[in-house]
């Protein structure tokens, strides 16, 4: 499966996965948008599965957001693994 983007207002709608085949189109698109914007607001509802690497390259965006002073927020109640994954490392 692949990855779709769309935005509405200052919203992306990510509908797929973000995974190995798709995890290099990803950060190269939200890289591109950090650059652009000050505030980047993923909404995940429709995120069906993220692999191991898809969760490397959306740590990074976050990182990257953090360490250029933007705003990188993630929305929705799609796949459980990002959420969990998160609260795993503010936990620590």
């Amino acid at each position: 499966m692949s990855l779709k983007i769309t935005k509405n207002n200052s919203t992306y709608y990510l509908k797929g996965v973000i995974s190995k085949s798709t995890m290099n189109f990803f950060a190269d698109y939200f890289k591109s948008k950090l650059s652009e914007k000050k505030k980047v607001v993923l909404n995940i509802d429709k995120i069906k599965h993220i692999d191991k690497l898809g969760l490397i390259a959306l740590k990074d965006i976050i990182n990257r957001g953090k360490q250029t002073s933007k705003e990188v927020f993630i929305i929705g109640y799609g796949c459980k693994e990002i959420y969990d994954d998160m609260y795993e490392i503010e936990a620590v």
